[in-house]
C-alpha cells in the first residue's frame, strides 16, 4: 500500500494565488506591510506575459504591449524598466494583396482593389464604429445608453445588411486580432472600444509601449523581489472561509499543505476560481460564468535581414485573408536612433476560429502556414526567417456576451476575507488593467487587516 501524501501545516497573513501581473503586483504592494506567499501552479510566473530573448531582440509571445497609466506603468518607472516608444510607428492593412496605412481612409478604399459592395460594406461598418465611439469615454446620461445598448447587441450587429465578404473578414479579423473570439461571441462593446478609439484617434498609438527586454522584464523583476515568498509548482486545490480568515490547500510535487491566513487574494482566471472557492455564492459563480475567454495562436520569429526593411516603421499589420490576422513588430521601437541593426522580431497572431482551427495541427504544420504568409506580405524575408517560436493560448483576453457584463459589479466586492483580482474586473481587459485590480485587492487588504 502507497504511504498517505503528508500534510503540511503553514501560516501567513496573506496568500495571493497566482502570479500572473495581477497577483505580482498585489504581493509585491502587501509585501512591506504583511508575510505574504504567492502560489502559482505553473513552473514560472507572469500567466500570460511571457517573452523569448536573442540577441539584441525580443518576442513577447503572450501579452504583447504595456499601455495606459497607473500602477503598471509606475511599476516599470520605479524599477527602473527603459520603455521603447511606439510614437511615430504606423499601423497598415494588407487586403487584396495591397498594402495601406489604416490611417488613410482614401488609401483604404481605392488602392486595394475593392469592388463597389465592399467600399459600400466597409463604409457602413465604419460609420457604425466611428458612430459610437464619441460616447465610449463620456459619462454623461446619453454615452451610458449607447453603452448599454452596444453591451445588449453582439458584435456581430455590426455586420447587419452587409454583403461583402471582405467587410466580413475585417471584422471577423478584428475581433480574432483584439480579442480572440468571433463576433458573433461577444457584445459589441468591447470590440468598438477596441477598434474605435484607434480608428478615430490614431495619436493614441503611442500610448502603447514595449519595455526593453520585452513585457516579461517587469514580471521578472517582480518575481525576483518576491523571493521565496514565491511558490511555483504549487497547484491550489481550495480557498476556503475559516472564522474571521482563510484556510488555502495547496499541493506541490511531494506533498499537501493548508495554510491557514488572515486574507487571500485570487488572481485565477474566472473557471479556476470557481473552481477553487467551494463556498462561491451562487451571484459570483454565475458571475464567473459570464466571462468567457479569447484563443490565440502566437508563431514568433527572429529574422536575418540587414538594412533598412519596410516594415521598420509599422507597429502592426492587420491582415484578414491569411493563414494568421496580424503581424506585430517587436522591434519597431528600437528603430528610433543610431544605424538599423541586423536582424528583427516578428509575431504573428490568430484569434479565434482561425486559432480553434489550428490548434488541431502539429507546429510544424503551423509554422510551415505561417511562414508561407508572411513571406508573401514581405518578400524580403525569403530564407531570412529563424525557426517559428510557437504559443497555443486557450484562455487570454477575458470578453462578454451580449448582456454578460451585467454581472460583473459582483466581482469587484470581496467574499469577506477572500478578495478577488484580475483583468476581467476593470472596464477593458489588459495588462494595466490586471495590474490595477492587484493593486486594488492589496490595498483592500491593508486597510482590513488594520482595522
Amino acid at each position: 500500500m502507497a504511504a498517505a501524501q503528508r500534510v503540511d501545516e503553514e501560516t501567513c497573513d496573506v496568500v495571493v494565488v497566482g502570479a500572473g501581473m495581477a497577483g505580482l503586483v498585489a504581493a509585491t504592494t502587501l509585501a512591506d506591510e504583511a508575510d505574504v506567499m504567492v502560489l502559482e501552479a505553473a513552473d514560472r510566473a507572469g500567466g500570460r506575459v511571457e517573452t523569448v530573448r536573442r540577441g539584441d531582440y525580443w518576442i513577447n509571445v503572450g501579452t504583447q504591449f504595456t499601455e495606459g497609466t497607473g500602477p503598471l506603468i509606475d511599476a516599470l518607472d520605479r524599477h527602473g524598466v527603459e520603455m521603447g516608444s511606439l510614437a511615430g510607428t504606423g499601423v497598415s492593412l494588407v487586403l487584396n494583396g495591397a498594402m495601406v496605412d489604416t490611417s488613410d481612409v482614401f488609401a483604404l478604399m481605392f488602392r486595394t482593389r475593392m469592388t463597389l459592395r465592399d467600399k459600400v460594406g466597409m463604409a457602413l461598418v465604419g460609420a457604425r464604429i466611428l458612430s459610437a465611439v464619441p460616447f465610449l469615454e463620456s459619462d454623461n446620461g446619453l454615452a451610458r445608453r449607447v453603452r448599454a445598448k452596444l453591451d445588449r447587441r453582439p458584435a456581430s450587429d455590426l455586420l447587419r445588411g452587409v454583403r461583402s465578404e471582405v467587410a466580413r473578414a475585417m471584422v471577423r479579423s478584428w475581433s480574432g486580432q483584439w480579442m480572440g473570439c468571433e463576433p458573433e461571441e461577444t457584445a459589441a462593446t468591447q470590440l468598438v472600444i477596441s477598434i474605435g478609439l484607434a480608428l478615430a484617434d490614431p495619436a493614441k498609438v503611442p500610448n502603447f509601449a514595449l519595455p526593453v527586454g520585452g513585457n516579461q522584464t517587469l514580471t521578472d523583476i517582480l518575481a525576483a523581489d518576491l523571493g521565496d515568498r514565491l511558490r511555483l509548482g504549487s497547484t491550489v486545490r481550495s480557498v476556503e472561509t475559516s472564522g474571521a480568515g482563510v484556510v488555502v490547500t495547496y499541493a506541490d510535487a511531494d506533498r499537501t499543505v493548508r495554510v491557514r491566513a488572515k486574507r487571500a487574494v485570487v488572481t485565477v482566471p474566472s473557471d479556476v476560481a470557481s473552481r477553487i472557492l467551494p463556498e462561491l455564492p451562487q451571484t459570483y459563480r454565475s458571475a464567473f460564468d459570464d466571462i468567457r475567454y479569447g484563443r490565440y495562436v502566437i508563431v514568433g520569429f527572429f529574422t536575418e535581414e540587414e538594412g533598412p526593411q519596410p516594415w521598420d516603421g509599422l507597429l502592426g499589420v492587420s491582415t484578414p485573408q491569411l493563414s494568421f490576422q496580424a503581424i506585430f513588430n517587436h522591434a519597431a521601437a528600437m528603430r528610433k536612433n543610431g544605424p538599423r541593426k541586423p536582424g528583427g522580431a516578428l509575431a504573428c497572431f490568430a484569434g479565434g476560429a482561425t486559432a480553434d482551427a489550428l490548434f488541431e495541427l502539429s507546429d510544424e504544420e503551423i509554422v510551415a502556414r505561417f511562414s508561407r504568409d508572411l513571406v508573401s506580405v514581405y518578400p524580403q524575408l525569403e530564407g531570412k526567417l529563424g525557426e517559428g517560436i510557437v504559443r497555443r493560448h486557450h484562455r487570454v483576453v477575458p470578453f462578454w456576451g451580449p448582456r454578460g457584463r451585467e454581472s460583473l459589479p459582483t466581482l469587484r466586492s470581496p467574499l469577506g476575507p477572500i478578495h478577488l483580482a484580475g483583468d476581467y474586473q476593470l472596464d477593458m481587459p489588459s495588462l494595466a488593467d490586471a495590474a490595477t485590480s492587484g493593486e486594488n485587492a492589496a490595498k483592500a487588504v491593508l486597510t482590513s487587516l488594520r482595522r
